[in-house]
This record gives structure tokens, sequence and C-alpha cells, in this order.
């Protein structure tokens, strides 16, 4: 939206302000033409306002607010001391960093709302380069064993994730339950390197973004202590990183790093390699950083045109397993969502979306405290 309405036929209404994103096409294919949006701006105004929509069609659901106002006008560290050392300012701050969660629980005001996320972090194999091969399954296990996740979940997380074994989150109607994500062994890793042939005095190259840079020092420490690979930490500057997924996504140059880290987002429950798998390992995935590979597009096929739900479920597990079995990416965890919520508001977080719809606040909210008997 941008420009202010009513819009809507949700629970709210959009009547004042506007948020909007611009975007630009990286091609990924001509020929289908095949493309992934790479966001450059995001546009908004000081506030936007949400009324409820008093003609929504589930009652039962909500709205249970009158107004909801998205305040852009502070910034996230802000919003986080408004919310947490005072009341009437600040209701909800999403997106709250693990190192913060202490700070969220031990305020007077606010509490820690948490939820399993939907968002996959690993770390993508570059297997177009020529001097290291990670084509070769032995270099990428190896990497795979070199990694504590209970410590990355830990220390990185503060506790606030959760390991997978490959890309499906464990919440997921298609997670398979024979899987358990890999242990770390640093015996097996070594002996692993050593089949893959890294080449003598040759540099790991890690990429992430400057929001990563604390998980991939510690990612890279672990490598470093287990593999004794010395470990290139390359942090990509904000102004850059819309050029370095460029990069990745059209797959005309080869990337200069070895491994990046990288996330994926998943919109539903079910189906979920559309969202992860795909856009890591997948012929149209911005993800993807290596030649096509074709055990995985059949088997994505097969799922994209199974309409008898049940199987379609099955052929994702097969996915996931897939993935697994072949370590086709540097599988780490799954962030959760946290949230600092003033104490007298009923907050219902979702793991795939953020909904308000069933949002409501207490008598003694702050609101209802200056306007005795307003509903």
């Amino acid at each position: 939206m941008d420009a202010p309405g009513p819009w809507g036929t949700g629970p709210f209404l959009l009547s004042k302000g506007y948020s909007s994103i611009n975007n630009v096409p990286a091609i990924i294919k001509k020929k289908p033409f095949e493309a992934t949006w790479l966001t450059v701006k995001e546009n908004r105004t000081p506030s936007v306002v949400l009324d409820a929509n008093q003609n929504y069609w589930n009652k039962n659901r909500g709205p249970r607010l009158n107004k909801i106002v998205f305040r852009n006008d502070v910034s996230q560290e802000q919003a986080l001391h408004l919310c947490t050392t005072a009341e009437g300012q600040v209701d909800i701050v999403t997106q709250v960093q693990p190192k913060d969660a202490k700070k969220v629980i031990m305020s007077s005001y606010a509490k820690l709302v948490t939820a399993k996320g939907n968002q996959v972090l690993a770390g993508v194999f570059n297997r177009f380069k020529k001097d290291v091969n990670f084509n070769d399954r032995n270099l990428r296990l190896a990497l795979n064993l070199a990694v504590d996740r209970e410590e990355l979940v830990q220390r990185g997380f503060h506790g606030y994730a959760d390991p997978v074994p490959a890309m499906t989150p464990p919440w997921a109607i298609d997670y398979p339950e024979d899987l358990t994500p890999r242990a770390y062994d640093q015996e097996n890793a070594r002996a692993l390197l050593k089949k893959a042939n890294w080449p003598e005095g040759r540099k790991l190259k890690l990429a992430a973004t400057k929001k990563q840079t604390a998980i991939a020092k510690l990612i890279a420490n672990q490598i470093q202590r287990t593999l004794r690979l010395r470990v290139d930490v390359i942090i990509i500057p904000e102004e850059h990183e819309v050029n370095w997924m460029r990069i990745v996504a059209e797959k005309k140059l080869v990337p200069a790093w070895d491994i990046l880290l990288a996330n994926a987002t998943a919109l539903f429950y079910e189906d979920t390699p559309a969202f992860f798998h795909r856009e890591f390992f997948g012929a149209n995935g911005a993800l993807r950083a290596g030649p096509e590979l074709p055990q995985f597009n059949q088997l994505f096929q097969n799922m994209a045109g199974e309409v008898d739900k049940k199987k379609r479920v099955e052929v994702a597990k097969e996915i996931d397993r897939y993935a697994f079995k072949e370590v086709l990416a540097l599988f780490l965890c799954i962030p959760q969502s946290l949230y600092a919520v003033n104490k007298q508001v009923k907050f219902h977080p979702y793991r795939t979306t953020f909904e308000l719809a069933e949002t409501e606040v207490t008598v003694d909210h702050w609101s209802r405290r200056n306007y005795p008997g307003r509903a």
C-alpha cells in the first residue's frame, strides 16, 4: 500500500499512512523466464494506522482492538527501550534479538513472548568453485560435523533457536521425524576433510550479512578449532547486500565466498520445500550456488504435481531426507521469533506471519485506564 486508505477486507482497515517497498528483479533464467525480487528500498510514513473493520465476517476471531498504530519513527533500540521502561508509547516490539531477551524478562512493564520461527538459517555451499570441490559430499559432511549446533544455539541465540537435521522446521506437517540433527564429531570431520583433499594452506571464506556477524564468527571459530582451517569471515556491508544477492541469484559470476550464511522464510505449515529447499537447491532457487541437481528437481516436480495431500506430505519428507543424506547445505537451526509485549496486552503470535486479529488488552491497560469504559 503506497497511499492512505481505507484499504483491506480483513480484521483491520488501513486508514492512515502507508508502507511500501521498492523491488528490482534478479533474472535466474530467461527461457522459461524465472526471477526473484530483491528489496532495494522501504518507504514508510512515520506512522501507519489500522482501524477495526466492524464488518469483518469472523466475529469470534476479532478484531478485539479499536485501533493499531505502527510506529516507524523510532529505531528498534528505541522501541525496545520504550516498551520495557514505560507504558503508553510502544506495546509490542517484533524481532527482538536474543541478546536482548533478558532485558525484556527483567522489565516491570513488558513480558517476553516467543514463537517457533519461520526462517531457516543455513550455509550455502559454493559448488561453482574450481579450486575446492564442494560437489564432494565428504567436504560438505566434514563441515557439517565440525559445527557444534548446541553451542551455536546457546551462545549464538541464547537458547532461542532449534537445531534442525536439514531444512524443514520441526513444527511443520512435513517434518520427517526419523531425522535428527548431526552431532558434533571432531574426529570424523577431520578424516572426511582429509578425504576431500582440501588444498594445503587454503583459507575457508565464510560470508554473512552485518546482522549475522556474531553467528558467523562463532561458526568460524568452531570450524577453525575442529578442522584446523583458517577461516576468513567476510561481512557484507548493508549498502552492498542487494548486489551480493543479485550475483547469487543470477548465477552469471562465481561468488568470492565458499559458504554464505543465508535464510529463507516459510508462509505455511505444509509444502515447506516450496519455500526452503527450492530457494536453496531448486532450478529457480535464488540461493542455489552450483549446477542444477537433477534428483532434487525430480523430487520437487513430484511434490508440485501431487494432488493428494497425504502423498504430497510424504514426498516433501523425502525431499528433506534427500537434502540431509546428500548434505546439500551447512544445516544450522531455526531461530525463534521473539516479541517484547506490554504485560497488559494479550498477544497471540503466529509462526508464519504477524497477526493482531486476536490480540486484546486487559482492563488495566493504559488505554483503558485513561478512557474508562472504552472498549
